[in-house]
């Protein structure tokens, strides 16, 4: 039993406190115009009571003609699974949107532009110094490299891909960083690999054929299938990717050549200590 004022705060729920001072925030904060650059990245999720709330991104923003631009403002708005729909619909890349929204700016509690939408107006091309900023967006972003090809960032995701060799196949190389130069740690992580990739291609299969073949045979056989060998395993996973992060971690991602009902296979592991992680992606 509870035996807690009415009042009083929810000791058990340690962000209690923080979702009411943002309550309060968001009450006190007016509604107002805003104008928006949307790229990509629109998603959301579904609340308990049967609504569901729509989360997009504005990597630029104003509050009204003439006023600053500022940088990233998440955008939420909780609603019918209907509306929901019809919204999510109406978000198409490269356009710039005007909606009306309590905003919030960061302050030493809530670090993020965030906003609640109250009303969604529709696409505006009024503003020029927006306009000029989608036209930066769209232009391709690349990295020439000598070794792994050109990387393009990938908007929606906000990170760097190309298509490179790896033990001669055609593979595909994700650097998970935003900016991208011949300083870049995950860059340099994804040389040394490929400075040493028979030794990490032969470790990376002993490893994958080490953890899920058992998880194969024990539990992904269909009725009066025979085991899988070893030699069979290898032979049905291919390599398609490589994800390498800024931090000398990396992931290696294989096609399960229908062993796993068509799921990804991947192994996570680090320069210095090399793989402890493989699962189904």
């Amino acid at each position: 039993m509870n035996d807690q004022a009415p009042d009083a705060p929810n000791t058990d729920d340690p962000f209690a406190e923080r979702r009411r001072i943002r309550e309060e925030m968001y009450a006190a904060a007016p509604v107002v115009d805003v104008l928006g650059v949307y790229v990509s990245g629109k998603g959301g999720w579904n609340e308990s009571d049967g609504q569901a709330t729509l989360s997009f991104e504005f990597p630029v923003w104003k509050a009204a003609s003439n006023s600053p631009v500022h940088e990233e403002l998440s955008v939420f708005y909780t609603t019918t699974r209907e509306e929901y729909e019809s919204l999510i619909s109406l978000l198409i890349p490269y356009q710039v949107y005007q909606i009306r929204a309590r905003v919030l700016l960061p302050t030493d509690e809530f670090d993020l532009s965030e906003a609640r939408l109250v009303e969604f107006i529709g696409a505006d091309t009024s503003d020029a110094e927006l306009n000029e900023y989608l036209s930066e967006l769209q232009k391709p972003v690349t990295y020439q490299d000598r070794e792994l090809g050109v990387f393009t960032l990938n908007r929606d995701y906000e990170l760097f891909q190309s298509k490179t060799q790896w033990n001669g196949r055609e593979i595909e190389l994700t650097l998970n960083v935003k900016e991208l130069d011949e300083n870049n740690a995950a860059l340099k992580t994804a040389h040394q690999l490929w400075d040493q990739q028979a030794e990490w291609d032969q470790r990376v299969r002993q490893y994958l054929e080490q953890e899920m073949l058992p998880v194969k045979n024990d539990s992904w056989r269909d009725d009066g299938e025979a085991e899988v060998g070893a030699a069979e395993f290898r032979a049905k996973t291919e390599l398609e990717s490589i994800l390498v992060n800024d931090d000398d971690s990396f992931e290696f991602w294989f096609d399960d050549g229908e062993m796993f009902g068509y799921h990804m296979l991947y192994c996570r592991g680090e320069l210095t200590t090399g793989f402890f992680q493989a699962s189904l992606g």
